[in-house]
């Protein structure tokens, strides 16, 4: 206050430059407030903030990299225990809605703005969405649902085809060109710095560095661009904060990158070699989940077989020991594999799948039925391969829900070849079958290939799905009662959704009471996607 006695009159004072000084003088104290917090966690001593210029002044060269702000192998600090909130699109909203309703003037105080966090591709991608929201909520930031009512966009993008990464770059784009400050996150960015440096005016987050989501969002809304694209050698830890998207439901990520060196494939780039968390962290944050209410665990990474090869571990045990951990009343999902590492754990998984509290679900990928084509695309395996591992699991869980993905008009694919993955489908009928066109992906050795012509590729993909219509899918559950485990509301149509043991999607009347539990539903009638039912006890 001595400090504004000297510079504004008490006679003459006005009230707004009263008030701008008043900010300043409260921001430079939680600037230092800030500085001191981050000595206490040996976080780097020298802030980002130092190290950047406004943007302005990168107008006539290349926006430099804020990488290595940490000594290689330093520990991150500790964000806290996690915690639970709503859907994103309301009751998250909600909870935050008197944070959000701040006047115009405080909207440039930090942790005042309001965020939108866009998520493409897979479940790790949600679930790193998630781990961000957490991060940014308990600094005091809020979210929307529009971009365009947002002071600041976080991009999560996935980089597996070319239209997704498209649709990511393009909102990043129309944001910008906005006036927003944007971050562009996620395996786009990590897996393309060509890319990463040509947006101008955008921050970039790689997929090892997102618990630092809150540096980049910050420095990001004071104008400057920020580039942590390195990548670390230790993954984000599995402890911290999160908002789900749904609350029921906890993805945890259980390793990331693959051993895999697909042709086609640009994720590699992005999520590197595999790198496995221990069965202790995971088996400790499914605990902790359980103790804030989920009623669903899903395990998930870009190959769940190989998961613990670099450890000393494998996906069998890390099962084994998560189910057995888990309260009868909460199910365990495995994401997706692909069959070679699978294969070794035919019947401890097989094991597991039976139990009750497992849901008999597995999403291997094959891509291609034809074993020419899966070696241009260096799969590492074949058709008798996939074969044998569908076969050895549905021999034990007939049931097993298996769904799988093929790419269409791969350069290497003729005719035959087509036709042979299409008998591959015929054979089993898959409920879930994810058909792509080919798309090269930049830098990746598929993409050096001479590609077939688009109406041939439009062909196959037209006859393939076309396929998938023509047979039924859920048609033999039509008739029976069976358990079913609710988690999500079908706001529009006025339904409560959930799976079967498995994995048939049901739907019921609306009843926001059966989230989190299970029912017994007589199952009436069945379409393509789902079952429609009936509740008739607990």
């Amino acid at each position: 206050m001595e400090l504004l006695r000297r510079n504004v009159s008490i006679r003459n004072w006005n009230l707004p430059i009263f008030c701008s000084a008043t900010f300043g003088i409260l921001y430079l104290i939680r600037s230092h407030l800030l500085h001191r917090l981050l000595t206490i966690f040996e976080w780097p001593q020298k802030s980002v903030a130092n190290q950047l210029e406004p943007q302005e002044a990168f107008e006539d060269q290349e926006a430099p990299d804020v990488e290595d702000l940490e000594a290689p192998g330093a520990e991150r600090p500790s964000w806290g225990a996690t915690e639970v909130k709503k859907k994103w699109s309301k009751a998250v909203l909600e909870a935050t809605r008197d944070q959000s309703q701040v006047s115009q003037d405080d909207r440039h105080l930090p942790g005042r703005q309001r965020i939108f966090v866009k998520t493409y591709g897979c479940a790790h991608n949600n679930s790193d969405s998630e781990f961000m929201m957490g991060l940014l909520q308990s600094y005091g930031y809020c979210f929307t649902e529009s971009w365009q009512e947002a002071d600041c966009l976080v991009v999560n993008s996935c980089t597996v085809k070319g239209p997704s990464q498209d649709s990511s770059v393009n909102l990043v784009k129309a944001a910008r060109d906005h006036g927003k400050a944007v971050v562009l996150a996620g395996c786009v960015p990590t897996a393309d710095g060509g890319l990463a440096k040509s947006l101008e005016g955008v921050s970039m987050l790689g997929v090892s560095q997102l618990d630092r989501v809150v540096e980049v969002v910050e420095q990001s809304l004071q104008g400057h661009q920020v580039s942590l694209l390195n990548h670390r050698s230790s993954m984000p830890s599995l402890d911290l904060l999160k908002v789900r998207k749904n609350q029921y439901v906890e993805i945890i990520p259980i390793s990331g990158g693959c051993l895999g060196n697909c042709s086609y494939c640009k994720t590699k780039h992005a999520r590197g070699s595999l790198s496995s968390y221990s069965e202790g962290a995971i088996l400790s944050r499914a605990l902790q989940a359980v103790a804030e209410g989920v009623s669903e665990i899903w395990l998930t990474s870009e190959d769940t077989g190989a998961y613990g090869i670099d450890i000393g571990s494998n996906i069998a045990s890390l099962l084994h020991r998560v189910a057995d951990a888990l309260p009868s009343h909460v199910m365990l999902k495995l994401g997706m594999t692909n069959p070679p590492y699978m294969l070794a754990h035919i019947d401890a998984v097989a094991e597991v799948l039976r139990r009750p509290n497992v849901f008999e679900y597995l999403h291997v990928p094959v891509q291609s039925g034809s074993d020419a084509v899966l070696r241009a695309m260096v799969r590492e395996y074949t058709r008798a391969d996939f074969e044998r591992l569908v076969d050895g699991l549905r021999s034990q869980v007939p049931d097993l829900f298996i769904g799988t993905d093929v790419i269409c008009g791969f350069p290497a694919e003729g005719e035959e070849d087509h036709q042979t993955t299409m008998d591959l489908v015929k054979k089993y009928c898959f409920p879930m079958l994810n058909i792509s066109q080919f798309y090269p992906r930049p830098n990746t050795a598929a993409a050096r290939l001479k590609r077939l012509p688009g109406q041939v590729v439009k062909a196959r993909s037209t006859e393939m799905t076309q396929l998938f219509e023509s047979y039924k899918t859920w048609d033999h559950l039509a008739g029976q009662t069976m358990r079913v485990w609710f988690s999500e509301t079908d706001e529009r149509r006025g339904q409560t959704v959930g799976h079967t043991k498995g994995y048939a999607k049901v739907v019921v009347k609306r009843d926001d009471k059966l989230l989190g539990n299970s029912a017994m539903v007589h199952l009436h009638s069945a379409t393509k996607w789902h079952v429609d039912g009936m509740v008739i006890g607990s």
